[in-house]
């Protein structure tokens, strides 16, 4: 029996433990298709999913496999059936299962752990001491729900721990651990219940067993301790520790010295003790041991009474910072109950549970002595198998839920009103090698002590138990796989993955063909240009940042994936496992957190032209398109807000330019308001602008904030685009999910009394609303997301761009937990951390570290053909236990055979630069293990487009006697015969090369990207976009950008990419009936559109050489094309003046058509 069948087995409980890519999934479905095949009820089957995603992918999954049985051969279904080991002959009963999921009330019970939670606490309402009309929150009312208590908290009118706090931390820190009360309160609460009920245990108060932990016994308040070792000094000895000071003739120990004689003077006065006085003696301003106290002249009796006093001293330090930690813990943890208890009463005035509520009331329903064993007693003849995936994954509070729907599993105390046909089970299946959610409570540990847990009950209860694991990888290639086990060859790496020393060991399933790994040389920070030796005079230190690693790294992903994709680079298509051209869906490229690196990728792409996703997660209140929509909100409330005024003029909803704004500041004594008010009678752009404004303040009033943002999103402009037509247009497809998220985040205010749109600006300071962007395998952009978001998928080419020195975002945290229960505060005074706080941060730091390997395993195993890693170096080096992702990476090829690797040269397009202390060299090698996929033939490529298309794809359709419509391109608009040389040749003529039609269509596609740009930013673009065109040399490159750039330049076409022009717009339409009598209809898409006031200028590119000098002397087909789009113009623009225009680079000039020449050409097209 294979692994995965024995996994499956309905008749045996299960732990699996299964490598990534090995189908856990496939085995979950196996199992519960078998269970339904044994006779199992599907309502008494329960599988708990991680998140909804696999919850809905599994249901489907399993679907999907009954629904085929339901309509397979018998011959295929017995083969079916046989190789998940069960009765070929049980073909009846297999194909009734279909139906029966289908039928079953509630439907299959495949969902998440909050999701069974939720339909438990609704079954028994009151057993769980709730009302039956519940209701759960959304982050948002959570949120909102939390920062009311922060406020309720802040006007507590008895507070002496809250005031302690506020003068012992500095204001961002106190603001800091108020964020982690909301972001982290299931944590804290965890931790300080365990340790309230430790205290209870060991029959001490609270605040003595604090400080007892410390090894403060009894307790003692930083000034008793500092007062106690006042006492035990021996201040007859003071002047001697002077004396011994002073031998040592420094200018600095004299001071010391004086002012230990100081302190013996006022002891003697009888004065207060200054102990910092003495500090300062001992260590110095940052907390470390003076190293001058003693020297080669010292005497070894100085040194002896030097560190006589030291000790204790140091000794009274820690101390002192025990007792302080002990007293702000103390504190804080009386301030987060005062926080909780707000907090839990808001949630019961509204009669609402969030999702933590959930799993604890659960538990306390299933655990407690009260009512756990008549709920239990309720379900039991509803509940026969429990199934958990994602185990690795799962809280000790979840794993709390499961145990009480399983314990009598095996101890048989239900068995009088239990009639099942197969024996109950439970399983489990799980990677601890793939668990990286620490920071929402993921303990991988525990999914093994929760296998023992289970092996003991399974092993008492003589009931049959098995523990497979899965290690073939249906996913990877086999050069992948083996990279992976290398890289993470060695006790302590292996320890940190999978918890022993055992080394990783992948089998590939795979073999169609060599998978390519690859590891790119480092990108090193390249040195400031140096002022004085520059000839430029221009060279400023700030042009470094343009040349950052991350940046460079950007771009030389970016054009090795266009690259790879334009030439057919070949990948292995995942269901007919033959080799296909690779196209950008099949890129993933994994990041580990969002950062500079993150926004860098995305844009590069898109300048290189390659199609991309965008970010996976944006954080709504950093999008522009909302900032843009809540400063508009803002000027509606007070329209003398000139700083929002200036943000919304530069938006999309007007449009304004910078040149525009700077007049508009040059109004003397005048508001930017009043400022476009004057200016807008003799400026069309300020009075578009201006009409927009008003309308907006005269429609703020009346409406609630969906409302509003609803009609202005809606609102058309005088071209007849919608407000949110123009921040797509401007920003990208991604901020339709922007502008989506917020008028929900509108729509849910109203939820919470956020009506108007004060209420909903009040609402969106303490928003923190992330869109999640599902970017799900098939589509066809390049996906770029964090590793975290990867789990679950997988891609052709996986790309790791690594950063150097990553330090975790919860360094900062001032509350600190630990898995076995432990809490303090961290909140470093100039004596630093006491020993207990520094034990704890060690203890996180290995933890988080541990989850980093983790993370890392994760990001490789996505790859299916290829894996590229490179990274970039900074000055922040790797100081963890283990060494960075780019360093595991190359260690991970130095343990592979060298025979086994092969260096080969980098195509780069930027300097990758060196070490300080190397020479730069301008040639980049990258390590290779595998093979490059080969290039696909420009034949292979177009026979793998075709492949697998219906036959009514390519077929010709069937003539319609009774149409009398004709549609044509624009380059077929006439009907009489015409000779090649008298035509103008399709620019698809040419699918390669610098040809007539390859310059064009490069022409074309600078002038559709460069004007939108900034113009100082218009040429360096050009040059960088052409420089990754490989079928161009550089003089052609050259001469390109210059015909491009001689247009953008040129003051007479200023209005054809101003303001008021559009590129690349779409038109279709009639334009006339022929002499036939037939409507004949027109498609194309016109380069340059100019809507003015009184007319309209339509503008076709042209890179014709030599150009002619009129349009009368252009070829037919450009003056039929120009023609046949003035008719379609005319029709939408009645009332303005329509007109064309050929514009060739070459010259450049600008060629207008007459309305003669339009005339007789649209006589041409209609026949007559």
């Amino acid at each position: 029996m294979n692994p995965q069948n024995a996994a499956a087995d309905p008749e045996v409980s299960c732990f699996l433990t299964a490598n990534a890519g090995s189908g856990k999934t496939s085995t979950l479905v196996n199992r519960v298709a078998r269970l339904l095949l044994r006779g199992a009820k599907p309502e008494h089957i329960l599988c708990v999913t991680y998140t909804k995603a696999a919850a809905a992918e599994m249901q489907g999954r399993l679907y999907e496999r009954l629904g085929g049985w339901a309509v397979a051969e018998d011959a295929a279904l017995a083969e079916e059936l046989r190789k998940i080991d069960e009765n070929p002959d049980d073909l009846a009963t297999a194909r009734a299962l279909f139906a029966k999921a289908l039928e079953t009330p509630g439907g299959l019970k495949i969902q998440t752990i909050h999701a069974f939670c939720e339909k438990l606490l609704r079954r028994f309402p009151l057993e769980a001491g709730l009302s039956p009309s519940f209701q759960v929150l959304d982050d948002l009312v959570a949120r909102d729900l939390a920062q009311k208590a922060l406020e309720g908290l802040l006007t507590l009118p008895e507070g002496a721990h809250r005031d302690h706090l506020i003068r012992t931390l500095k204001a961002q820190k106190f603001e800091q651990l108020l964020t982690q009360f909301i972001y982290q309160h299931d944590r804290i609460r965890e931790a300080l219940d365990h340790l309230l009920a430790d205290a209870k245990r060991n029959d001490l108060s609270f605040s003595g067993y604090l400080f007892k932990r410390l090894d403060l016994d009894p307790p003692m308040t930083p000034e008793q301790v500092v007062d106690a070792f006042a006492e035990q000094l021996n201040w007859d000895m003071m002047p001697e520790l002077a004396r011994s000071l002073a031998t040592v003739n420094t200018k600095g120990n004299q001071g010391l010295s004086e002012t230990l004689l100081r302190l013996s003077e006022a002891h003697k006065g009888g004065e207060p003790f200054d102990f910092e006085a003495l500090y300062a003696v001992f260590y110095t301003a940052k907390g470390e041991p003076r190293k001058e106290l003693c020297s080669t002249k010292s005497t070894q009796a100085d040194r002896d009474t030097l560190e006589r006093w030291r000790e204790p001293l140091a000794e009274a330090i820690e101390k002192r910072k025990a007792a302080e930690t002990a007293l702000n813990t103390l504190y804080t943890l009386q301030l987060f109950e005062d926080f909780s208890a707000i907090y839990q009463d808001l949630k019961r005035r509204t009669g609402a549970l969030d999702f933590q509520d959930l799993i604890s009331r659960a538990k306390r329903l299933l655990s407690g002595a009260s009512m756990s064993q008549w709920v239990l007693f309720k379900m039991d003849g509803g509940l026969e198998h429990v199934l958990v995936d994602e185990g690795q994954d799962t809280s000790g509070d979840q794993w709390d839920i499961v145990k009480a729907l399983t314990g009598d599993f095996f101890a048989g105390a239900s068995a009088p009103v239990f009639q099942a046909r197969i024996e109950r089970t439970v399983f489990a299946v799980g990677d601890e090698k793939q668990s990286i959610y620490g920071f929402q409570g993921a303990k991988p540990d525990l999914f093994l002590g929760m296998r023992t847990y289970y092996q003991t009950l399974a092993k008492q209860a003589k009931k049959p138990f098995v523990v497979p694991q899965l290690v073939q990888s249906w996913r990877s290639l086999p050069q992948v796989l083996g990279f992976v086990d290398k890289a993470f060859d060695g006790p302590d790496l292996s320890e940190a993955l999978n918890f022993t020393a055992d080394p990783i060991i992948h089998d590939a399933g795979r073999s169609e063909r060599s998978a390519t790994v690859e590891l790119w040389p480092p990108i090193y920070p390249l040195a400031v240009p140096d002022l004085d030796d520059s000839d430029d005079e221009n060279v400023a230190p700030v042009d470094a940042s343009g040349v950052a690693p991350a940046k460079r790294l950007a771009q030389q992903l970016a054009f090795h994936i266009a690259q790879d994709i334009r030439q057919g680079r070949s990948v292995i298509c995942k269901s007919s496992r033959k080799a296909r051209p690779m196209h950008a869906g099949d890129v993933l490229i994994l990041v580990r957190k969002r950062d500079a690196l993150f926004e860098h990728i995305i844009r590069e792409l898109k300048q290189a032209g390659v199609p991309v996703s965008g970010a996976d997660r944006l954080k709504l209140s950093d999008h522009i398109a909302f900032q843009d929509l809540r400063a508009l909100m803002r000027v509606c409330l007070q329209a003398g807000d000139s700083l929002s005024l200036a943000a919304v003029l530069r938006s999309p909803l007007c449009d304004l330019s910078e040149d525009d704004l700077f007049t508009l500041t040059r109004v003397e004594k005048a508001s930017l308001w009043q400022a476009l008010n004057r200016l807008a009678e003799d400026n069309p752009r300020f009075s578009e602008a201006q009409n927009f404004i008003g309308w907006a303040l005269s429609e703020a009033p009346q409406r609630t904030a969906f409302d509003f943002l609803g009609l202005v999103l809606n609102r058309r402009d005088g071209a007849g685009r919608t407000q949110r037509q123009r921040f797509v247009t401007r920003l990208g497809v991604e901020c339709e999910d922007v502008l989506d998220e917020t008028l929900n985040l509108a729509l849910k205010g109203e939820g919470v009394g956020a009506i108007g749109l004060i209420d909903f600006l009040n609402l969106c300071e303490f928003n923190a609303s992330e869109i999640k962007r599902e970017q799900e395998e098939g589509g066809d952009r390049v996906r770029v997301m964090t590793v975290h978001g990867s789990k679950g998928l997988e891609a052709p080419w996986v790309v790791l761009p690594m950063a150097p020195g990553f330090k975790s975002t919860r360094n900062d945290d001032l509350l600190l937990t630990s898995d076995d229960g432990d809490l303090l505060l961290s909140a470093r005074g100039r004596d630093g951390d006491p020993q207990a706080v520094s034990a704890l941060k060690a203890v996180r730091s290995l933890r988080e570290a541990k989850e980093g390997l983790r993370l890392f395993y994760v990001a490789l195993t996505r790859a299916r053909d290829r894996l590229t890693l490179c990274g970039y170096r900074g000055s922040r080096a790797a100081n963890g236990p283990f060494p960075d992702w780019y360093d595991l990476a190359q260690d991970g090829f130095d343990r592979l055979p060298r025979e086994a690797v092969t260096a080969v040269e980098l195509d780069t397009v930027v300097e990758f630069g060196a070490p300080k202390d190397q020479e730069s060299s301008e040639k980049a090698e990258l390590l290779l293990f595998g093979e490059r996929a080969p290039l696909m033939s420009a034949e292979a490529q177009a026979a793998q487009t075709q492949t697998g298309l219906p036959a009514f794809v390519t077929a010709a359709p069937t003539p319609d006697p009774e149409a009398d419509v004709v549609w044509r391109a624009v380059s077929q608009l006439s009907d009489e015969d015409r000779a090649d040389e008298d035509r103008a040749p399709s620019p698809l003529a040419e699918q390669r090369g610098q040809g007539r039609f390859g310059r064009g269509l490069k022409i074309h596609k600078l002038f559709e990207i460069l004007p939108a740009l900034p113009v100082a930013d218009r040429d360096n673009v050009a040059a960088r976009w052409l420089k990754r065109q490989p079928d161009l040399d550089d003089a052609q490159r050259e001469e390109i950008r210059q015909a491009v750039m001689g247009v953008l330049t040129d003051a007479r076409f200023a209005d054809a990419f101003g303001p008021n022009s559009r590129p690349e717009v779409a038109l279709a339409g009639q334009v006339g009936v022929n002499a036939r009598g037939e409507a004949v209809f027109m498609s194309g898409r016109i380069d340059r559109l100019v809507i003015g006031p009184e007319r309209v200028l339509v503008i076709d590119y042209k890179s014709n050489r030599p150009a002619p000098d009129t349009a009368e002397e252009a070829a037919a087909d450009y003056q039929r094309q120009m023609a046949g789009y003035v008719a379609l113009l005319r029709q939408i623009y009645p009332d303005k003046s329509v007109e064309a225009a050929l514009l060739w680079t070459d010259g450049p000039k600008l060629t207008p058509l007459s309305e003669a020449l339009v005339n007789l050409r649209l006589s041409e097209i209609r026949g007559h």
